[in-house]
């Protein structure tokens, strides 16, 4: 888990800078997808599929559920920096 609230900082190329207090524990892969309230969530990779295993245990037949498995999953990419 990574603490605190980072502002997002590009390079020339358009692409987000990882705060170096971060890069050794992603640098197996990690996955950006959107978060709440305008906010994007970066988990290592391992961590995600953790949170992948205990979302695909929630009863798809609540809405609630279902909504929230749309949002994390639809706008998740997995990168390796």
């Amino acid at each position: 888990m990574f603490l605190g609230t980072h502002e997002p900082k590009l390079d020339e190329k358009g692409r987000i800078i990882l705060p170096a207090r971060f890069r050794d524990e992603l640098s197996n892969g990690l996955v950006i997808t959107k978060g709440q309230e305008r906010c994007l969530y970066v988990f290592p990779s391992g961590e995600f599929s953790s949170i992948t295993d205990r979302l695909r245990q929630a009863p798809v037949t609540e809405k609630a559920a279902r909504d929230y498995m749309r949002v994390m999953f639809a706008g998740a990419h997995d990168e390796v920096p």
